[in-house]
């Protein structure tokens, strides 16, 4: 299966997510930020998804994202809030292939990281930035 980068801040975020993952057979690597993930995604190039946490200090997830698409990476994106609809909507926005809620569900789960796995974007230049995001910060 693929190897799978996991991206959130909170320890049990990261641990729910790589037990759904490693049962069905992939490889997790872990991160706490956006900024570690971006270092990750230099060192490594066997990953093949990210499963990110929106709400993060030092790199938020909405920024991990823009930051990914703007600089013409394709990797399927999962972005996961406990927060609300509306920070989902604006990470597809900017290029997050799907959103879920935490918790993380095995069975809403699995079936997106298989689906995007399946479907990877080649082309991100149409995806919708915010024009004031550098002002959203950590929200």
């Amino acid at each position: 299966m693929a190897s799978i980068l996991v991206v959130d801040d909170e320890q049990s975020g990261r641990v729910l997510a790589e037990r759904i993952l490693t049962s069905a057979g992939h490889h997790v690597v872990h991160a706490e930020n956006g900024a570690e993930a971006i270092d990750v995604l230099e060192r490594r190039s066997d990953i093949r998804a990210i499963v990110t946490d929106l709400r993060m200090p030092v790199m938020n997830g909405l920024r991990l994202i823009r930051t990914l698409r703007e600089s013409g990476d394709t990797i399927p994106i999962v972005a996961v809030s406990g927060v609300n609809a509306d920070q989902l909507d604006l990470a597809e926005d900017y290029g997050a292939n799907a959103g879920l809620f935490k918790p993380l569900d095995r069975d809403e789960l699995l079936p997106i990281v298989d689906r995007i796995l399946a479907e990877t974007r080649s082309d991100w230049s149409d995806a919708w930035i915010h024009p004031e995001f550098g002002s959203v910060g950590e929200y």
